[in-house]
């Protein structure tokens, strides 16, 4: 017997296509048949981890079976601090991809909408298609532009409507900087 979960998921997640990362370093390396290769996408660091970063979680490994402040309340505290801003203006998240679930999540639904560059982040428009909200996508800055392909701040705000709840603009901007 098998479970249909798409059949009973809600129609803007029904029509997302899944995400396909990009290949790790490894099989590409083996199918080009090249080595010592450095991969520049995927958020991922060619030169590892930083040995401060190393350092603390060396230090916290003794703390691994006690659960976590899930709310982060010294994190906050310290990126509120660091920022010059309110706690409560601070959320944290397990990464980007989350974060942007739980924007559209919050602020979004049916017959709203969400605006950013057709070159921009590519969970952009996933997560607003999986709400059910409406996209408005404007067209990048011309090839001879100062910032070619990137951001036309004009065209963004030309979309923005009565039914705009979100406005994502990334900056700096992956590819367009």
């Amino acid at each position: 017997m098998s479970c249909d979960f798409l059949r009973l998921a809600v129609d803007g997640v029904r029509r997302l296509q899944p995400y396909e990362p990009g290949k790790p370093i490894e099989t590409l390396e083996r199918e080009l048949g090249i080595r010592d290769s450095l991969k520049l996408a995927s958020n991922e660091n060619p030169l590892g981890p930083s040995p401060l970063a190393m350092a603390a979680m060396q230090r916290e490994l003794g703390r691994v079976s006690v659960y976590p402040d899930g709310n982060g309340f010294a994190l906050k505290g310290a990126l509120a601090d660091y920022h010059q801003v309110a706690r409560d203006c601070v959320t944290l998240g397990n990464g980007s991809n989350e974060i942007l679930e739980l924007v559209a999540r919050a602020f979004l639904r049916p017959g709203l909408n969400a605006v950013f560059s057709r070159h921009a982040f590519a969970v952009y428009p996933i997560v607003v298609q999986a709400v059910g909200a409406t996209a408005g996508v404007a067209q990048p800055n011309a090839p001879d532009h100062v910032m070619p392909y990137g951001h036309d701040l004009t065209a963004l705000a030309n979309l923005v409507d009565g039914e705009t709840r979100v406005v994502f603009v990334a900056n700096p901007n992956n590819p367009t900087g």
